[in-house]
């Protein structure tokens, strides 16, 4: 039997997981399991979720595969809410049965483009800079199982990856994965949350998918009864705390463990390593031991084939920690490899971390670098400007939109979350920061939220190097 027709038994297959309980697959959705065990998601499980939070928060092991499928569960969840909601309206549940398959592919493959240590290697090359497009490549290149998996099962691939990216013509679909109310943010908050052992990121899920409905967006016009141009929205009556509980449980994950100091200190700690290794692997001088397709990435800018992506994962890099560790070199940056990857490896700190006041990055970097040169620092220390700017919820304001037409199926939509009154083409739906009950909202979208400006400079005496920022 070929990996693109796995089977299913009469009553389906159950995948026990810690946040869902059960995550079902029914009978009729082989494909999902053809997907699941394609050898580019299966290479999920050997990148967590976190990246290298699991060094502050000792819990934090749990994958990106683990939470594909948290993803595609809550995206089955909601089209079988809208489903029965809307059971009368044909249009609708046209879409949503044409629809369904894509949508759920869309939910489980999103991350499939991530790299070791996640969103932490994203800021290494231009060429990693975006999991999203190394997703894309995975979902469309003829090469990939994925791709094979797909066009087997009659689902288009170009179709999945608009979903993902936000260009997929039926609005309120490309919501339930790509919004600010999606299936990918009400997994990772419960998911991270538990794993980490905080409570910040708790919210009322169960309500939210209760209150959820479809209104037409802001942006279009009154007459215009085109079910493409739904979005998904919560229920007025009862979705505004549910809305702000999610806002504020981003809002208190995002200091609280996305960008905890620690975590950003170690990030930073691999960013200047990956620094070095990549000025040795372009001279040649990186340690032989380090797996061949560690070497091909540091030497390629961080460009890998598809075939040795799928090699690339944490492993491979904590091997090549390992050799890094245990090589004795005559070259001076060998030697401060060495000292890097060994101090990683046992956790060893070698940076510390200066906060930065202020909203101007490139002024404060600029000063930073004034202060280490009248102090004589500047020669032989390694440092890392970490400037990172978030906003819990971006508000409809915000948003570049432009009104479409039912010749302009493809018009952007508007950002915010939205609560309508669950009549599909009432043109009540308003955003949430909008609504006279909103009470926390508001406050969050008024202003930016403060840069996280910090410098993580090396402490260490035995191990001084060039500025890499």
């Amino acid at each position: 039997m070929s990996e693109s027709e796995p089977a299913l038994k009469e009553r389906g297959k159950v995948i026990r997981d810690p946040v869902h309980g059960l995550i079902p697959l029914r009978p009729d959705e082989t494909y999902l399991l053809a997907l699941i065990n394609t050898p580019e998601f299966q290479r999920l499980r050997r990148v967590r979720q976190l990246g290298v939070s699991n060094i502050t928060y000792p819990g934090a092991e749990h994958t990106r595969f683990a939470h594909s499928l948290g993803v595609m569960c809550f995206a089955g969840r909601i089209l079988d809410h809208l489903r029965l909601r809307y059971r009368t309206h044909v249009e609708i549940i046209g879409l949503i049965n044409d629809h369904e398959k894509t949508i759920k592919a869309a939910a489980l493959l999103h991350d499939t483009g991530h790299g070791p240590f996640s969103h932490a290697i994203e800021r290494a090359f231009r060429a990693t800079a975006s999991h999203e497009r190394r997703t894309a490549l995975i979902i469309t290149d003829p090469a990939s199982k994925v791709n094979e998996v797909l066009r087997c099962q009659q689902i288009d691939p170009d179709q999945v990856r608009a979903v993902i990216d936000g260009t997929f013509p039926v609005h309120f679909l490309r919501d339930i994965v790509s919004s600010q109310l999606d299936a990918d943010r009400m997994d990772y908050l419960l998911r991270d949350t538990l794993m980490t052992g905080v409570e910040y990121g708790r919210y009322d899920a169960e309500w939210i998918i209760h209150a959820l409905c479809l209104g037409l967006d802001p942006i279009q016009p009154r007459d215009l009864r085109n079910p493409r141009h739904l979005r998904l929205c919560l229920d007025r009556s009862r979705g505004v705390h549910a809305a702000e509980q999610l806002i504020v449980a981003r809002m208190h994950m995002s200091y609280q463990v996305y960008y905890h100091r620690v975590t950003r200190g170690w990030e930073a700690h691999l960013l200047c390593m990956f620094r070095l290794a990549h000025e040795l692997a372009v001279s040649g001088l990186l340690p032989v031991s380090t797996p061949k397709v560690v070497s091909a990435f540091f030497r390629q800018d961080g460009a890998l084939e598809h075939s040795a992506f799928l090699a690339f994962d944490e492993p491979q890099m904590i091997s090549a920690f390992h050799a890094w560790a245990d090589h004795v070199g005559a070259d001076e940056n060998t030697r401060k490899l060495c000292e890097l990857a060994s101090a990683f490896l046992r956790r060893r700190k070698l940076f510390g971390t200066t906060e930065i006041p202020g909203s101007d990055p490139m002024q404060a970097s600029y000063e930073k670098l004034l202060s280490l040169k009248d102090s004589g620092k500047i020669e032989g220390v390694d440092y890392y400007h970490d400037n990172a700017r978030f906003k819990g919820y971006k508000d409809f304001g915000s948003s570049v939109v432009h009104e479409g037409t039912d010749e302009d199926p493809l018009v952007d939509g508007s950002e915010g979350i939205f609560l309508a009154d669950g009549e599909p083409y009432s043109h009540s739906t308003i955003p949430v920061e909008k609504d006279s009950r909103a009470l926390i909202a508001p406050a969050l979208i008024r202003r930016d939220m403060v840069p996280l400006n910090r410098v993580f400079e090396l402490i260490h005496p035995s191990c001084q190097m060039a500025p890499c920022n």
